[in-house]
């Protein structure tokens, strides 16, 4: 008997959970938060030139920077790696979040959310959840992720996210 394969069905809205780093499950998303922690040497949280000179090829395309403007009134995309960037299908280097939130309000709103609780508080933060309808341009259908602040003087200036995305099967793009 031939069993037909259908495309799984995408939730209407994304979603996504909250949780401590250390209960993150992804090897590279783990491997990001060590070196964090490593690099603090003392310090609240490394230095943004610490912690990007370090970076492993794989760590590299896994992860981004968001620079933070203006004491967190908006934030800049830089660096976006080769994963996200096939991920997100688009490369959002040099963007503001503010642009986001013009196009996407709901998910860019989430996203500001998060930044603020990372910039405020100037802890790691873990954040995993699945993808829905309401992006459709992304490739991918659930992802990992550790919001790592990087700064100097008491400060964060940056924010690291490393992230690890599952990628829709080919079939079901």
């Amino acid at each position: 008997m031939h069993k037909t394969m259908h495309k799984p069905a995408l939730p209407a809205e994304s979603r996504g959970d909250l949780l401590p780093v250390d209960r993150l499950d992804n090897e590279l998303v783990r491997a990001g938060v060590a070196m964090w922690r490593a690099l603090r040497r003392g310090a609240h949280f490394p230095a943004r030139a610490a912690m990007t000179s370090c970076l492993t090829q794989a760590l590299r395309e896994g992860s981004f920077l968001v620079e933070v403007l203006e004491g967190g009134a908006d934030y800049r995309y830089r660096d976006v790696g080769a994963a996200l960037v096939q991920g997100f299908n688009d490369d959002f280097s040099g963007r503001h979040l503010s642009q986001i939130i013009a196009t996407a309000p709901r998910f860019g709103l989430g996203l500001r959310m998060l930044y603020e609780m990372v910039r405020a508080g100037g802890e790691p933060l873990g954040y995993r959840g699945w993808v829905g309808k309401d992006l459709p341009g992304a490739t991918f259908v659930y992802h990992e992720n550790a919001l790592l602040p990087l700064g100097e003087d008491g400060a964060v200036d940056h924010l690291l996210v490393v992230s690890s995305l599952v990628l829709r099967h080919p079939a079901s793009l």
